[in-house]
Parts: structure tokens; sequence; C-alpha cells
């Protein structure tokens, strides 16, 4: 939601805000930036001795001391009434302290645009595009815990990022930096429930309607101008039933948009995605085949712009931007995504999050091995998010801000993630509640149950079998991972020769070696 440089050994003076630039707050050569959408807003005050700067998203019929964008003077007990309704703030929050001694930065609700922080030598840099902090990354400060996560298919959420030299300011914590270090501070764990039973007499249609109107809620909180919002409608269970709750309550303005999977189970999709926009009631549709836009390929962004592309970026990266691209066409400002919606089918660990020890694929190096152990080793307490929602987000939103896209994900609000913890075990086998939310809107069965799975699968085995093992045969030995114990050059070599004779001979190791191409790519170029 903003990027950050100040040098914490001499700044000093008042925080001012210069609307050249894009906009931003600063104080001498130091700068904080906002991301500029129309979702978002900027807001700060000073008590004379410590300046507070909001970066935060709209909320519809709010009252608020904080008005301004330039930092207003005020008494200490408004100053202490904007900080804790930023504690308080209902929807994703970023907020800064800066006073003599340092800067304070804390998230609320954050976690849909990721933040990270570097720090060197008193000076404090951050931002929501890790790649922006290139300079502090090196493929000798690779995290061994991140790459063994990474490699393993095991990422977990927290402060730790792929390089040593940058911290990820997670949900609800808190960093404080002055020109000693960084110190960051993890927040209490949250509370989660556990699968009830429904009151005597309420059936199917009562949770729906509860469903609905929970959803509801989470759209009416938000000041969304309709002729600007987009709504993912991929066909699956979650993001549908998330963009027909946003189409009936505007009809005819919410924009659908999907990438389109192509090969066997293109046809379904296209024609479930069909029947859902002619009975529900969209704006004109927007898509891409993501067939046009290969993972990896040669001229495609990873390849053609390393330097900006981080290995954490959305494995579909390229198709996904050319979507970005047409929505930003269309005057798209926000768009709603399904993230987080396994929870209303997820049975949770009544003692906390996921704690066995994953297997190591057969190209892991005796180093990753090593490591399997620390799998859950400092990461962030039990989150208001599914963990799953917050990986997923860091992954694909910062693509979509790079398009000047906000992105709202009503599954991960609390209010859902609660209703959704609390469902009874048989409503959440199969995502029954949604499959027969589906049903009491009047959609066809042949909508609410395809035949076929609907993935990008066959995409990614002909990237990974066309691209990614060129890629790693003409890099031979010559790897980072291989060179520092994380990868066994041998097995990895056997491997790809393997995925080299065709897209089905790829598929067992497709996510692995895409994940090794990427980071490789990204470390080359530092």
């Amino acid at each position: 939601m903003l990027t950050i440089s100040v040098d914490l050994r001499t700044g000093t003076g008042p925080w001012q805000w210069c609307d050249h630039e894009e906009g931003c707050w600063t104080r001498g050569e130091d700068r904080i930036r906002p991301l500029a959408n129309p979702a978002l807003e900027a807001r700060a005050v000073t008590d004379g001795t410590s300046t507070l700067m909001v970066v935060r998203e709209r909320a519809a019929g709010r009252a608020s001391p904080l008005r301004s964008t330039a930092p207003v003077r005020v008494d200490a007990a408004v100053y202490a009434r904007a900080v804790e309704e930023c504690r308080q703030w209902p929807l994703q929050s970023v907020w800064i302290e800066a006073g003599p001694a340092g800067v304070r930065l804390q998230t609320g609700l954050g976690g849909v645009c990721p933040l990270y922080l570097a720090y060197d030598k008193g000076q404090l840099t951050g931002s929501w595009q890790l790649m922006d902090l290139r300079e502090r990354q090196a493929p000798d400060r690779l995290d061994e815990r991140e790459v063994m996560r990474l490699l393993t298919g095991h990422p977990r959420y927290g402060h730790d990022t792929l390089f040593t030299s940058i911290k990820r300011l997670s949900e609800r914590s808190a960093a404080y930096a002055d020109a000693e270090g960084l110190h960051m501070d993890y927040p209490a764990a949250a509370e989660h429930a556990q699968p009830s039973e429904l009151v005597e007499g309420t059936g199917g249609v009562a949770l729906v309607g509860a469903f609905e109107a929970l959803v509801d809620h989470i759209y009416a909180r938000r000041p969304l101008t309709p002729a600007q919002t987009a709504t993912q409608l991929s066909g699956g269970k979650d993001s549908t039933n998330l963009a027909i709750s946003l189409a009936l309550r505007h009809p005819g303005l919410i924009t659908p948009c999907a990438l389109l999977i192509g090969g066997e189970a293109g046809p379904q999709q296209a024609a479930r995605r069909r029947m859902v926009i002619e009975h529900t009631g969209f704006a004109p549709d927007v898509t891409v085949p993501a067939a046009d836009h290969p993972p990896l390929a040669p001229g495609g962004l990873r390849r053609a712009r390393p330097e900006a592309i981080s290995p954490l970026d959305e494995p579909h990266l390229e198709a996904a931007d050319a979507l970005a691209q047409a929505l930003m066409a269309r005057g798209i400002t926000t768009v709603v995504a399904g993230f987080g919606g396994d929870e209303v089918a997820r049975v949770r660990r009544s003692d906390g999050g996921p704690v066995r020890t994953p297997q190591a694929p057969a190209w892991c190096g005796e180093r990753v091995r090593d490591l399997l152990g620390e799998v859950n080793t400092g990461i962030s307490p039990a989150t208001v998010a599914p963990e799953t929602a917050l990986i997923a987000l860091e992954v694909a939103t910062p693509l979509l801000a790079r398009r000047g896209l906000w992105t709202v994900a009503p599954f991960t609000e609390p209010e859902l993630v609660r209703f959704g913890q609390r469902l009874p075990l048989e409503w959440k086998r199969d995502k029954r509640l949604l499959t027969e939310r589906f049903a009491a809107r009047g959609l066809p069965d042949e909508a609410v149950h395809p035949v076929l799975r609907e993935n990008f699968g066959h995409l990614m085995n002909r990237a990974v079998h066309e691209y990614s093992s060129g890629l790693l045969r003409s890099w031979g030995r010559d790897l980072h991972l291989v060179e520092q114990g994380f990868l066994d050059a041998t097995v990895l070599s056997e491997t790809v020769e393997r995925a080299a004779l065709g897209p089905d001979e790829a598929a067992p190791y497709r996510t692995g070696l895409f994940l090794i191409t990427a980071v490789e790519l990204a470390l080359r170029d530092l």
C-alpha cells in the first residue's frame, strides 16, 4: 500500500505532503508514497513531536478524525484517538508513526497488498514490490528456510522472505526502525472457531441467506464505483459466488473477467461462465486466453524483465498481466477476487496450523533435507485471514497494483472467515454451501457441476517442457541453488531430461521445475 525511503541517521524537521512525484509525504530527502488508487485514502496528523501517516481502504459512511492528507497539527488527545482508530479500522490499513527517535510501522487487517522492508546502515526502504528492493538482494543472501519451504511446496507466512536482508510486515504486526536497526514484532495469535451445529429448524435456505447477507455487508462497507469494478469469474465456486452477489447489487454494471484455460476443458469453462453471466446480468466480459501468454516464454515478462519480476509472482504472470492491462484499458480500478474461499471447506486443527514435516523432492540437496524439521520455525502466529489466502494474495496482487488495480478479497474478511470456520462439517464437504447457493439462484446443473476439472495444468506442462527444460539445460550445473547445496545437480539434470521429452512427461515435475527456473532467473539478474 506504500513505498518508503527514510534515512534514520539524518532525518529531522516536519513531514509535509507534496502533490508532486505522484503525491507523497516528504521530509528533506525522505519519502513515503501511498499506493494511488480510488479505493485507498492517505491521511496524516501530527502532535508537533510525532507524525502519523496512514494508508488504508476507504470505508463507507464512517466518520474519522483523520481528514487531511497533509499532517494537520492536533493536540495529544486527538492524536491518540487517531492512533486508536488505526488499530480499529475495519478494512485494510498500514500506518506509520515518525518521531525524533525513529519510525514505527504497523498493519491492521493487512495482507491484501504486501509490504517488504529492508534496513541498511540507518536507511529504511520498503515497497509492496519485492523487486523494488533488489539493491538489498543477492544470491548469497538467500534465507535457507524460505528456500526449503519453496522447494518442498510448503510456503509459510511471516516476517521472513526469500532474502535474509528483506522482511515482510505481516498482518497485524509491527516494525520499529531507528539509527541502530530494524526490529519486528509479531501480534498475538488470532482466535479461531471450530465447526458448530445449526440451531434446530435451521435449514439450507437460511444458511444460504446468511451467507448472502454477510457478503452484501462486506461489499456495503466499501464505496465501490460499479462501472470501475471488475470481479474474477473463472468458473470456480469461490469467485463465482462473490461475483453473483456483486452483480445482483449492481445489475449490468460489474465487469466479469477471467483467464481462459483452453485445452480439453476450455469449452466447458466458457459455457459455464456464459451461463452465469447471462443468468445474473453483468457488464461486457473481459477475457484473455492464457495460452496466448505462456509462462517463461521468450519475450514474456519473466524473461524480458527479470529485474522487475519476483520469483514469488504469479506463475501465470504473463497472462495475468495481459488481463490486468485489458481491465485497465476498460477503466477498471478495483478487482474482487475469490482468495480464501477454501475456508468454507477447511476443517481447522484445534491446536493450530500444520506441523507435519514436508517431503523433499528427489532433486533437493542435503541442505534442504537438513532443514525439513524447521518448516514451522519463526512463522507468524495464527492469522485472521487463512494463511493460504495471504500467501496467494502476495503472489497475485502486486502485478495488479502495478497496473493500477486494487484487490478486494471478501473471503479474507474476519466475519466471513469466522462464518466459514463455524460451518457444520456436512456443509463444508465439497463446498456444499457454495454449491447450494448456485441452486438457490437458479443456475442450471451444468453450470454448477462441471464434468471436467478446470485448471492451467496443461499450460504449465507445456511451459516446463518447452521453456523451463531448455533454460535449465543451458545453465547446466551453473545454478545458484546447486552451488549453495539446495539442489542435487545430477538428479535435477535427470529430471530435466525427462521433462524435455514432452508435456505429459513434464507433468509430475511442473511445479518444482517452474519454481527452480523462476528463482534462478531472478538470481541471475542481481
